[in-house]
């Protein structure tokens, strides 16, 4: 019985650590093949989205579009707009221009966007980068820069 209950206790123990490491592979950066694709931030007051292309030389461009919708007035929208060209190393690329900086880090199907400094990168009121981005698709964005 004793036995019986151990075997049942090791397997349980065993399974349950499987499935931790596998979350935990999906959730390091630097796996990703390709960061190319559409990436959306949707939560009650922020409808951010985030367009990355991979382009030559371990390099992303990108596009960001950070919104901030009043609870009391779905009128009163602030917004931040954001692109440039940047670095991409295991995973990790940091934007650091005027005053702004954040770290984008690319997982398997999203990615996490912090922002380094209180300056706000010139974005209005309110309005933030920070996040994690879900990724729609691999689709090419369109750039006009």
């Amino acid at each position: 019985m004793k036995t019986s209950y151990l075997i049942r206790v090791s397997a349980l123990v065993l399974f349950t650590s499987s499935i931790c490491a596998a979350q935990a592979q999906k959730l390091r950066p630097g796996t990703v093949k390709t960061v190319t694709g559409h990436y959306r931030l949707t939560k009650d007051e922020f409808r951010n989205r985030l367009d990355v292309k991979q382009v030559a030389g371990g390099r992303i461009k990108f596009y960001l579009l950070a919104l901030w919708v009043s609870y009391n007035n779905p009128d009163n929208i602030h917004n931040g707009e954001l692109n440039g060209v940047v670095a991409l190393q295991k995973g990790i690329a940091l934007y650091d221009r005027d005053e702004c900086k954040l770290k984008f880090e690319f997982l398997s199907n999203r990615v996490r966007i912090t922002q380094l400094n209180d300056e706000g990168c010139g974005f209005g009121a309110n309005v933030t980068a920070a996040g994690t981005y879900r990724k729609l698709d691999s689709k090419n964005p369109k750039f006009d820069f």
